[in-house]
């Protein structure tokens, strides 16, 4: 401040403090720094060449103080960051969707990548950190993975509004007797869990149709194919289109798990993202 106003006084106004605070700091500086910084010039102050010199690394310095302080600011309101997501079919098609738009209206300087495979795959990317987290299926190998519940929820059945099952309350396995059924991949732990549940009252899965994803059978479904035991999460974006969705009652759930890669700190950003996914989960979850 003194080399910018050229009097001890001036730079004591502009700082507020007293002129012999001033005085007593220059004395100070050019002591410990073994230098004459300033040449007296009728009450004035002239910085000597090596006050200049100084000045330049000061001014460096402050400038990259600033540029922290900035950072600093960015980071709490997430400006400019990445978030890189990976979900599996049924999350990108039921809470993702509300999840990603809630974020990004609270963070639109936020840009979200979403990366939907299967869990094999983004097992694979969470090694490579191509992704921050992940959300899987239940058949995921989660060794070497730091993971935990995220959702288990009932099974549904679901049936065109015409159809007679459509006014029940629940449908049973003895319910499915030579129904045709739209049927997820037989080796898709949920599916297991239907065919035990409809074997265990005699009854042989009438399937007519075989997909890996929950989206494709409601689908299907709604186009008059036929039935199917599906993700309730993923159902409830087809009941508006005219798809009806019953709990199914028997033992079979469907369930998600979320993973990190050990010893990975988890941003900001991507602990309220995953906050937010909780919350869109407990208001679409079935009751």
């Amino acid at each position: 401040m003194v080399m910018r106003v050229g009097t001890t006084g001036g730079a004591a106004a502009a700082l507020h403090v007293s002129q012999p605070a001033i005085t007593q700091l220059v004395h100070q500086l050019e002591a410990r720094a073994g230098l004459r910084l300033f040449d007296r010039q009728k009450g004035r102050l002239a910085p000597t060449p090596e006050a200049l010199a100084l000045m330049e690394e000061v001014e460096r310095v402050y400038d990259g103080l600033e540029a922290v302080q900035r950072k600093i600011a960015a980071l709490r309101s997430h400006e400019d960051a990445v978030l890189r997501v990976g979900s599996l079919h049924a999350m990108a098609a039921s809470v993702m969707p509300w999840a990603v738009a809630q974020f990004q209206r609270s963070y639109p300087r936020t840009r979200c990548i979403l990366t939907v495979d299967s869990s094999a795959a983004l097992r694979q990317a969470l090694f490579r950190g191509t992704v921050d987290f992940a959300f899987l299926g239940d058949e995921a190998d989660v060794s070497g993975l730091t993971s935990s519940m995220f959702y288990e929820v009932q099974a549904a059945c679901v049936m065109q509004a015409t159809h007679p099952l459509a006014r029940r309350a629940i449908v049973s396995p003895r319910d499915l007797r030579d129904v045709p059924l739209v049927a997820l991949s037989a080796t898709d732990p949920a599916q297991l869990r239907v065919v035990v549940a409809l074997q265990a009252v005699g009854i042989t899965p009438y399937t007519i149709i075989e997909t890996p994803y929950s989206t494709t059978q409601c689908a299907l479904v709604l186009a008059g194919t036929g039935l199917a035991i599906t993700n309730p999460l993923v159902a409830r974006e087809y009941v508006p289109l005219g798809l009806r969705c019953v709990p199914f009652d028997a033992p079979v759930v469907f369930r998600a798990l979320l993973a990190f890669k050990p010893q990975r700190a988890q941003s900001r950003a991507a602990q309220e993202f995953i906050a937010m996914c909780r919350a869109v989960l407990v208001r679409h979850a079935p009751t």
